[in-house]
């Protein structure tokens, strides 16, 4: 399971609330989680921004959600 599906699902949100949070259509988000499509830079900062985590940790290259969480 990558990143974006498990944040979503541990924070119990459903793809139309991350349609709703995000402005992201369902189907285009649903294409993330599954591999299917990749999304550009603007929209990773965008994601990390809203659950709140490092870009670096939501695209897997770190295992650290934040590196500067106080």
């Amino acid at each position: 399971m990558n990143r974006l599906k498990e944040l979503r699902l541990e924070r119990g949100l459903t793809l139309k609330d991350m349609e709703f949070g995000t402005g992201i259509k369902r189907s285009t988000y649903s294409d993330y989680e599954n591999g299917k499509s990749e999304p550009k830079l603007a929209t990773w900062e965008l994601l990390a921004d809203y659950f709140d985590v490092d870009p670096e940790y939501l695209v897997g290259w770190s295992d650290v959600k934040r590196k500067n969480a106080q």
